[in-house]
Formats: C-alpha cells, sequence, structure tokens
C-alpha cells in the first residue's frame, strides 16, 4: 500500500515538472494580453485601441505556437463527444445566461464606478463590420485557446480537473476583464465557468468558442 502511494506521489510530482513549462508560457502570453489592455485605456481612437487590442491576442496566440510543447497543449484537437443538438442548447444556454447577466453587471459597474477604468469602443462603417466578424472572432479564439484549453491541461497536475478546477479557471478568465469593472469581472467569471463545463462537456473546442462568438456578437452587433 504504501509502495502504491509512494509511486502515486512520485507519477504526480513527474506530471507537474512536465507542465510547469506550459504554466510559464500561460504567464508569458498573459503578459502581451495585459500589456496590450493597459496600452489600450490609453487611446482615444477606435482604430487604435483595436490595433492594440489585435496585437496582444495575435501575440498571445504566437507565443504558444512558438514552443511545441506549448503548441500541442494549445492548439490539440479532439473528437467531438456530444451530439451538434446538444452543442445548440449550450450556446442558447450560454446566450441567455449573458443576457441574464448583463442587469447585475450594470449595476456593480455603477456601485463601483472606479473600477471601470475603460470601455469597449464603438467603431463605425467599415472598421466595425471588420471588428464583428474578425476582432470578436479574434476574441473568441484567443480567449478559448487560452483561458479554456490550455489552462486546463498546464493547471491539470495541481487542480485535478473538477470543480476546484473549473471555479479557478474561471476565475482567471474574469480577471482578465478587470479594466471593464467589478461586474463585467463577476460577469465574464460566471459565463466562463459554464463556457469551461461546456468544453469539457463536448471535448472539442470550436463550440465553446462558437459559443463565445456569438455571445460577443449579441452584445456589440
Amino acid at each position: 500500500m504504501e509502495e502504491r502511494s509512494s509511486g502515486n506521489s512520485k507519477e504526480r510530482a513527474n506530471n507537474r515538472s512536465h507542465t510547469q513549462p506550459l504554466i510559464w508560457w500561460f504567464i508569458l502570453a498573459l503578459m502581451a494580453l495585459v500589456a496590450s489592455q493597459v496600452m489600450r485605456l490609453h487611446q482615444h481612437q477606435a482604430l487604435s485601441w483595436l490595433l492594440w487590442d489585435y496585437a496582444g491576442r495575435i501575440t498571445a496566440l504566437t507565443i504558444l505556437a512558438a514552443v511545441p510543447s506549448a503548441r500541442i497543449a494549445a492548439f490539440r484537437t479532439g473528437e467531438r463527444q456530444i451530439s451538434l443538438f446538444e452543442i445548440v442548447l449550450w450556446i442558447v444556454g450560454i446566450c441567455l445566461l449573458d443576457r441574464f447577466v448583463q442587469l447585475p453587471q450594470s449595476l456593480l459597474n455603477a456601485a463601483f464606478p472606479t473600477t471601470v477604468l475603460g470601455a469597449y469602443p464603438h467603431p463605425t462603417g467599415w472598421l466595425k463590420a471588420f471588428d464583428l466578424f474578425f476582432g470578436l472572432a479574434l476574441v473568441a479564439i484567443s480567449e478559448e485557446v487560452i483561458f479554456r484549453r490550455y489552462i486546463r491541461l498546464a493547471f491539470r497536475p495541481y487542480l485535478g480537473d473538477g470543480i476546484l478546477a473549473v471555479l479557478t479557471t474561471s476565475v482567471l478568465f474574469g480577471a482578465i476583464h478587470w479594466w471593464a469593472g467589478l461586474g463585467n469581472v463577476l460577469s465574464a467569471a460566471t459565463v466562463g465557468l459554464f463556457l469551461m463545463l461546456m468544453l469539457r462537456r463536448s471535448g472539442v473546442l470550436w463550440p465553446v468558442a462558437l459559443a463565445h462568438y456569438l455571445l460577443d456578437l449579441i452584445d456589440f452587433a
């Protein structure tokens, strides 16, 4: 019994040592995202704001794509485990949840206005069309790759794959919205929790990224 326990401990230790580089690459990608967010706060035109946003997300994805171990974790493909009908139900449910949290989000931001450091720009014309199709797709893909698939694998040896992992990754996803106010942080964490549950249920990332894109499209269209 003691030998088996010792063997399990060694296996967990080996898994952690192998995934430590994954965590460091996550931190580096996160730094790229935060740096672009800080730069965005100083932009007063929609075009420059969006360019910094795109640059941060593309840089973060490039960091993960440049390292073989990180690339495998971030861009691996899997087999869909649920039906297309269930995927539709998940997407509809998450979009409805996003609508439901809009009111408490607004109330919290109004109650704590000093936490709102910036706002999403309102582009017009061709720039708005480009952002709705390219920009929001980049948002969905980058955040789902980094804060759902990649972080799930990187943190698994430490947090497992249960409710603790779901809660932790959801909190981190909420925290990356720090600049948009306390209400946005909590609403993003709430929606992120269900996006992670959807990933665990579906086994593939594209339905989760599609859900993310559609709820953003509803918000900004």
